[in-house]
């Protein structure tokens, strides 16, 4: 009997996630991001300041290079061959938001769990885990839906701002 509860113990501890005192590095930072949404594939080069605010530009495909969005105090302007728009609330369903909304979630716990940490959250296109690495640089990120799937390359962490 012993030996089953020990089992069954075991068992239990295998599958617990911790929370972990790590901060995610979500602004101050630019990256590569490899975009997969509703099997489509983009790349796109992406800039978070410090103040928050985001630069994202499309690389891929070649039809939408040099589409920009420009997140500045939580408005979305999109730019695209000369023309700016600002864009209304329907962003907040669409693909940019998924790659966005997780740079901007100031509460966030860091989760372990078989060696990985992780953050889940919310946006209104639905619930996403981000991936980071035991010293909250992001890796990647996806929807528990499998809509879409954000992989993080070439980050670079800018320099602070000198008081």
């Amino acid at each position: 009997m012993k030996k089953i509860l020990c089992v069954v113990f075991m068992l239990l501890l295998v599958g617990c996630v911790d929370t972990v005192d790590v901060k995610p590095v979500t602004q101050n930072i630019s990256f590569t991001a490899e975009m997969t949404y509703y099997n489509e594939y983009y790349e796109m080069t992406v800039d978070i300041s410090d103040s928050g605010n985001a630069d994202i530009t499309v690389t891929h495909p070649k039809e939408l290079d040099g589409l920009r969005f420009a997140i500045e105090d939580g408005t979305l302007h999109c730019e695209f061959e000369g023309l700016r728009l600002e864009v209304n609330d329907n962003h907040k369903t669409a693909a940019v938001n998924f790659l966005y909304a997780p740079f901007f979630d100031s509460n966030q716990r860091v989760y372990k769990k078989d060696g990985e940490f992780f953050t889940k959250g919310k946006c209104d296109g639905g619930e996403y885990t981000m991936y980071i690495t035991e010293f909250g640089l992001p890796l990647k990120l996806c929807d528990d839906a499998g809509r879409f799937e954000v992989i993080i390359k070439n980050l670079k962490v800018k320099k602070e701002k000198e008081p």
